[in-house]
C-alpha cells in the first residue's frame, strides 16, 4: 500500500490515478496507524508533529519514504538523510520520477553528495567556532 500525503490536492489525485494500490491521506496519525503501508509519498507540511519526529515514527515502522522537496537547500533535507530517507525528488519533477522510486529506491551513491555537503558545512562551522574560541 502506497500512502500519498502531499498537501497538494492535484498532485495527490494525479499520483493516486497513476499508482496502483495507493490511498490519499490527510492526517499524520492515519499514516502512523496504517498497518499495510509500504511506502509514503510526502512533502513537508505542517501538522501536530514536527517533521523530524513524524518521519522518525514513519521510518520506525520500516516504511519507505519518497520525499518531495522544493530544492536541496531546505533544512529538513539533513534530517531526512539522517533518518535514512534517500528517495528524494526535487521540484520540478514529473510523476514518473516519483513512481519509479517506489520499485527502484535510490542507492546511497545517488544522495551521497548531499551528505558530503552537510558534513563539510558542519566541519567548516566547527572550525569557525574554534577560531572564535567557542566550544
Amino acid at each position: 500500500m502506497v500512502l500519498i500525503f502531499t498537501d497538494n490536492e492535484q498532485l495527490d489525485r494525479d499520483l493516486n490515478k497513476k499508482i496502483e494500490d495507493s490511498r490519499i491521506v490527510y492526517y499524520p496519525d492515519y499514516v502512523l496507524e496504517e498497518k499495510e503501508a509500504t511506502t509514503l509519498i510526502a512533502t513537508i507540511q505542517p501538522n501536530k508533529y514536527n517533521f523530524k519526529d513524524f518521519m522518525f515514527k514513519v521510518r520506525e515502522k520500516n516504511i519507505q519514504v519518497i520525499l518531495i522537496l522544493e530544492n536541496d537547500k531546505v533544512k529538513e533535507l539533513k534530517d531526512a538523510l539522517l533518518l535514512g530517507i534517500y528517495d528524494i525528488v526535487f521540484d520540478p519533477f514529473d510523476l514518473d520520477e516519483v513512481c519509479i522510486k517506489i520499485t527502484n529506491p535510490s542507492p546511497f551513491s545517488k544522495i551521497s553528495k548531499y551528505i558530503k555537503d552537510i558534513i563539510e558545512l558542519e566541519e567548516s562551522s566547527s572550525i569557525l567556532l574554534e577560531k572564535k574560541g567557542v566550544k
